[in-house]
């Protein structure tokens, strides 16, 4: 009777450490899948840094042209403002001109001379 009795519990034992061996070890493999999932595989990495690298360059570029833009207005601007100030700057001469002549008889006596050449 102890034998059969030992012999139980020694197989009560050994299916009870079977079982929790295999638990444990199952849950062990549910843990590395866990952490498995949280790390970034170098594929995913790089594939990640393609796409915000093509995402930064499409904005550089969207900013690039809108740049380009708006120097091409000032640009424009600038431009008209130079040839407006042209025409003033004509016009004051010629304002100057004429007032030297009206005002100093000496100008007015060297311009005759200059217009009979």
């Amino acid at each position: 009777m102890v034998n059969g009795l030992e012999k139980a519990i020694s197989e009560a034992t050994e299916y009870k450490w079977a079982t929790t061996k295999e638990e444990i070890i199952a849950e062990f493999r549910k843990e590395i899948d866990s952490i498995r999932k949280e790390f970034v595989t170098r594929e995913l990495f790089e594939e990640r840094m393609n796409a915000l690298r093509a995402e930064l360059e499409g904005k550089i570029e969207n900013l690039r042209v809108d740049l380009e833009g708006k120097i091409e207005n000032v640009r424009i601007g600038l431009t008209a403002e130079i040839k407006r100030l042209d025409i003033k700057l004509t016009f004051l001469i010629i304002l100057m001109i004429v007032a030297l002549t009206l005002m100093n008889p000496v100008v007015a006596e060297i311009i005759k001379k200059l217009l009979r050449l």
